[in-house]
């Protein structure tokens, strides 16, 4: 059975993105800047537009032209992951991320202080979770061989 929440290395540690319904529907409502026409829009075109300017190289993600999604959807996406997700491992301790926490991990990790396509490729990920699931073996796998990196 597949899951839909992801954890992945951000902001010098290991976070758990998920969407539950309550961050799904604050998304396709947009973020507070973005309150115009157009809104609400759903989390499928957020993907796809998303995904249309994102490529993977050796180096990680790159940008390869023709994405039109929103830099506030991006950064709103990765910003209801962590609210939904509420959990971190920082230096081989358990956080909590609260709505607080996960707006100061935003404005510390997320661009403008870090690249876009770094914001791209978390965002992505997330609803790549929500939208297909996760395989549990394969993410049990992962997870046992992965070692985290520190952005």
């Amino acid at each position: 059975m597949p899951d839909t929440a992801i954890s992945l290395d951000f902001a010098g540690g290991k976070y758990r993105f998920w969407l539950p319904m309550p961050q799904v529907v604050a998304i396709e409502r947009g973020p507070v800047a973005h309150k115009h026409e157009g809104y609400p829009r759903s989390i499928f075109a957020m993907y796809d537009q998303i995904a249309a300017g994102l490529g993977m190289a050796d180096s990680g993600a790159v940008y390869v032209g023709g994405a039109t999604a929103l830099v506030g959807d991006i950064r709103n996406i990765i910003l209801q992951g962590l609210i939904g997700g509420n959990n971190g491992l920082v230096d081989g301790e358990e956080m909590p991320v609260g709505p607080q926490t996960a707006g100061e991990l935003v404005a510390e990790y997320v661009f403008p202080a870090r690249p876009l396509t770094e914001a791209m490729h978390v965002a992505w990920s997330i609803l790549h979770a929500a939208i297909h699931g996760i395989d549990l073996k394969k993410k049990a796998a992962a997870d046992e061989t992965e070692s985290p990196l520190n952005p």
